[in-house]
């Protein structure tokens, strides 16, 4: 069955940033240390993770086929 996945390649990019502060982290390790400092007032409810996905055009309309794909057969 895992042979019939469409597999597309993309890049991801994640942002994690704290909005009081507007601070951006690193990666993960940094923000938990943030949180963690007690000489700092961060909070997890201070912390927004942004998550960017590109796709090449060629991906996005290999993509768009499958859906196509299963709207059709979904009727």
């Amino acid at each position: 069955m895992s042979d019939d996945l469409l597999k597309i390649n993309c890049t991801t990019t994640v942002t994690i940033r704290n909005t009081r502060k507007n601070k951006i982290y690193a990666n993960e390790t940094e923000r938990d240390a943030d949180i963690a400092d007690p000489n700092t007032d961060t909070t997890v409810n201070d912390i927004e993770q942004d998550v960017r996905v590109e796709i090449s055009p060629k991906g996005l309309e290999a993509l768009k086929k499958v859906m196509n794909q299963n709207n059709e057969s979904n009727t």
